[in-house]
């Protein structure tokens, strides 16, 4: 029979049957989904009151017994044991002071190194999933040497997955190893493997040693980075430390030096105040007619920091830019950064350069709004 000669009831019956599978589908996956749940909470349960029982043998005898970690060996190559092992951890940390839980997860080292071998071989999400709980666990913390486990890491580094690359790195941070963290960007840069930058700069922050050794060590290698790998490390020493002042101020004089590179100094220099970089600063707004404009608008930024009736010149000249952007970050500079009255700007809101009154009314009127919602917030509250 041709399709077109159905009947309008039998498309409705067709329709209702299909409904009714997928509902039916999904119940089954519910209730399947709630029994695997309850299995996986059974054995964690299991987990909790052997894990309890090592830690208090541990503060009696200092250290769990031979058969548990037997016991951890052959269950843990399980992937829903060992997320079953990880919910009664966190179990447990709720009933036993940190510091006796770190003691135990530490004396686990023996055995993950001997998983390490294990899910080196599964796929990628296992192995992802292996290595965030090496980083949880802290299990090879303050690791000097490389083993098996940070073999096991290194390998991830290298790999196409994204989330499996970035926990190798996350558990490498938490190991702190500082010659580690040189030997990935080294990976990285020789096999031209592009990540988040965002990323590497915040991973670096988690370092759980001395971030400031490990700054200077990736610093004093940067002849072996591009752009794309030495741009975190400068963020990374932007967020925390300005006792690279005199490091960043060669970068940013040098002639044939990166423009994001020198971008990136600009706005250290705006965050740690460094007088030798002032003159350089001005100039960037002083001749922004003559050079990239993202020089003299980063510049115009950065000139917050640095108070004076120079200063106060310098922006008022860069009010007449051409780009509007320059006009922007020189206008907020002084309203915000500096602080200047709009008395001490009557000559530009009144002058004759169109571009210069235009933009600074504009911010002048764009902070008289925000003070009176700061005030309407107050009274309300």
């Amino acid at each position: 029979m041709h399709v077109l000669s159905f009947r309008p009831e039998v498309i409705l019956y067709i329709y209702m049957a299909s409904c009714l599978s997928v509902l039916v589908f999904n119940i089954l996956y519910i209730f399947a989904d709630k029994y695997k749940g309850r299995a996986l909470e059974k054995r964690s349960l299991s987990f909790v009151g052997e894990i309890s029982a090592q830690i208090e043998r541990l503060k009696e005898a200092g250290e769990p017994e031979a058969a548990h970690y037997k016991r951890l060996r052959k269950e843990l190559k399980n992937p829903e044991k060992l997320r079953a092992f990880e919910y009664s951890v966190l179990t447990v940390k709720q009933q036993v002071p940190e510091e006796y839980t770190a003691e135990y997860l530490r004396s686990l080292r023996g055995v993950f190194l001997e998983l390490a071998g294990v899910y080196r071989k599964r796929d990628t999400i296992e192995q992802a999933y292996f290595a965030y709980l090496i980083e949880k666990f802290r299990i090879d913390e303050g690791r000097e040497s490389f083993d098996g486990i940070m073999d096991f890491l290194m390998d991830m580094i290298t790999g196409k997955d994204v989330n499996a690359r970035e926990n190798a790195m996350r558990a490498f941070y938490a190991i702190g190893n500082e010659s580690a963290i040189l030997a990935i960007w080294r990976k990285l840069e020789d096999n031209e493997i592009s990540h988040s930058r965002k990323l590497l700069a915040d991973g670096h922050l988690s370092f759980r040693v001395d971030r400031k050794k490990l700054a200077k060590l990736l610093f004093a290698h940067r002849e072996e980075f591009g752009t794309t790998l030495f741009l975190p490390v400068m963020q990374f020493i932007r967020f925390f430390t300005g006792d690279f002042q005199q490091q960043f101020f060669t970068l940013l004089s040098g002639k044939n030096e990166d423009k994001k590179i020198q971008l990136e100094a600009i706005r250290y220099f705006r965050r740690y105040p460094y007088e030798p970089v002032r003159e350089i600063l001005q100039n960037y707004v002083r001749y922004q007619e003559y050079i990239d404009w993202e020089y003299a608008a980063m510049a115009a930024s950065a000139l917050a920091s640095y108070p004076g009736e120079d200063t106060v010149f310098c922006l008022k000249e860069g009010l007449k830019a051409a780009n509007w952007y320059v006009r922007l970050n020189c206008a907020e500079a002084l309203i915000y950064g500096l602080g200047i009255s709009r008395l001490r700007l009557f000559d530009v809101e009144n002058g004759r350069d169109r571009y210069a009154r235009e933009i600074i009314r504009y911010v002048l009127e764009k902070e008289q709004i925000r003070q009176q919602e700061m005030k309407e917030g107050q009274v309300n509250v």
